[in-house]
């Protein structure tokens, strides 16, 4: 992986850090990674987080050190990734709730309604699905779903203002988290021995078509050369 950036471990990132919208921002992104990978045909092989890094301090910047390739089996595959999503969700919790150290899976399913005071009110749902239903949903497509409800309620609300309301809030800065969240750009970077865009698979993409390209020239320019002697 890139080796550009300053890796500080997740749990002495989180130490710095414990506002909560802070720690949303972070488990977003995570979540966004985590996405990305699975998206490029890679799981978590260790979810600890003394080896997810927070790149540079950047909270947007989620590298995950131990990967492994996903499952051919599509059951396995949808399994592995599932798993993945509770690991992430399982961090969230303990973080929120300072009880990570100490906190074990099948206590947190049967106690989770102790846990929602330290979680925020409006990803409760969330969690719950996740930990006790045993959904397999990423939180940052639950957090998009929400904050576009969130607007069409709004909307809903002031539509007795008229059109002109209506047509303000669609295009104000506040509500650009209608558009989809995504990382892309950074996880490109961040991710890139998995990506296809590393820098061998570029060169070797690059030279065989210019060894064709400079082998049928030469074989054309020979063949010209000999018919012109012929």
């Amino acid at each position: 992986m890139s080796n550009q950036y300053e890796p500080i471990p997740l749990d002495e990132w989180i130490s710095m850090h414990s506002e909560e919208d802070e720690l949303r921002s972070l488990f977003l992104n995570l979540d966004l990674a985590l996405k990305y990978i699975h998206e490029h045909g890679y799981c978590v092989e260790v979810f600890y987080p003394s080896v997810i890094e927070v790149l540079d301090n950047k909270p947007d910047h989620i590298r995950f050190r131990k990967l492994m390739e996903l499952s051919k089996d599509s059951y396995r595959r949808r399994e592995m990734i599932k798993e993945d999503i509770f690991n992430s969700t399982f961090i969230q919790i303990g973080i929120y709730s300072n009880s990570l150290k100490y906190l074990k899976p099948d206590f947190l399913k049967e106690n989770f309604d102790s846990f929602i005071q330290f979680l925020p009110s409006e990803d409760v749902p969330y969690y719950r699905g996740v930990v006790q239903r045993g959904a397999s949903v990423y939180f940052s497509e639950y957090a998009n779903e929400k904050r576009n409800r969130d607007l069409t309620t709004l909307e809903n609300q002031l539509g007795d203002n008229g059109g002109s309301s209506h047509q303000m809030i669609k295009s104000n800065g506040r509500f650009a988290g209608v558009e989809p969240i995504t990382n892309d750009r950074i996880n490109d970077s961040i991710y890139r021995q998995i990506n296809g865009l590393n820098d061998s698979a570029f060169v070797h993409a690059l030279i065989i078509p210019t060894v064709v390209f400079i082998t049928l020239f030469l074989f054309a320019l020979i063949s010209w050369i000999v018919s012109c002697f012929i």
